[in-house]
């Protein structure tokens, strides 16, 4: 009996290491929601709903929802996952007050992508004070991304 290649939504996938990058460095979001922290890879489908309803998950959502929702914003600039504009910058800075770790994350590296000059302090702030090394290495590369581009 030939394989199925879909799966069953109950199964759990597992990876040991990235099917984009082959690098081992993976984040289980939640579930059957992975994400590479060195090539932004994920499992996740497109969200087919505009950003009004991931900000709305971002905001008021339960932890699973609130980092798959940060999680897709940092696929800025991907042409099926275009998600955030410069007018969603408000809801994104409250996002970094987040109490999870994973969401803070997201939210700093989309807010580099989306280049977000208003978002340089509270950024700066994180990467020298965020509880979370990992916070603070993606609002560090989000500065450094903000920064270089104003600068040119």
């Amino acid at each position: 009996m030939p394989e199925s290649k879909t799966m069953d939504v109950n199964q759990q996938q597992e990876f040991g290491e990235c099917p984009s990058c082959a690098n081992a460095n993976l984040r289980r979001l939640d579930g059957n929601s992975w994400f590479c922290l060195d090539c932004d890879w994920d499992n996740l489908t497109i969200i087919p709903k505009g950003n009004d309803e991931l900000l709305t998950s971002l905001r008021h959502g339960d932890v699973h929802s609130r980092r798959i929702a940060a999680q897709a914003l940092i696929n800025i600039g991907d042409a099926d996952r275009h998600l955030a504009t410069m007018m969603d910058t408000n809801a994104l800075l409250e996002a970094l007050d987040d109490e999870d770790a994973d969401v803070r994350y997201f939210i700093a590296v989309a807010l580099g992508k989306l280049e977000a000059s208003l978002s340089l302090g509270k950024l700066k702030q994180l990467a020298r004070n965020d509880a979370s090394a990992l916070v603070r290495e993606g609002a560090k590369t989000a500065v450094e991304q903000i920064e270089s581009r104003h600068s040119a």
